[in-house]
């Protein structure tokens, strides 16, 4: 036990904070992750949708609006991740994801009792949502 939270706490340290990084999700709606960033001038940016606003992502429901959004906001310099454990929920895999968007994992105690696609999934770009994404 000790030895799974010191390296929890070494991979903490060697993931920076997380600028620019806009969550969907627990209230906050793609539309509104794009509007901040916006707001804020970000040029370069990541949005990690979370919870109920991941069911937007999957391909065959995802409506007009949302691929939009999608484009418009990798357009202006986003980068779309979504939570592996929501994708899990979800029961769908990356695969039946809108194209452009990458899964990603948070901090996971036990990573062998993972399914194959979630262990190969990389861990989220930084501290915030490696928190966010975790399980």
């Amino acid at each position: 036990m000790k030895l799974a939270a010191l390296a929890l706490i070494a991979s903490a340290h060697a993931a920076p904070l997380g600028p620019n990084l806009y969550i969907a999700g627990d209230g906050f709606t793609l539309e509104q992750a794009l509007a901040d960033a916006k707001r804020e001038g970000a040029t370069t940016y990541k949005i990690l949708v979370t919870g109920s606003e991941a069911q937007r992502l999957i391909a065959p429901r995802a409506t007009r609006d949302t691929t939009e959004l999608l484009r418009l906001a990798r357009a202006s310099g986003a980068r779309v991740f979504v939570c592996a454990k929501d994708v899990k929920a979800l029961g769908v895999t990356p695969r039946e994801l809108v194209k452009g968007v990458t899964t990603v994992r948070g901090y996971v105690a036990d990573p062998t009792s993972l399914p194959d696609w979630e262990r190969r999934t990389p861990r989220a770009p930084d501290r915030k949502s490696l928190a966010a994404c975790a399980e």
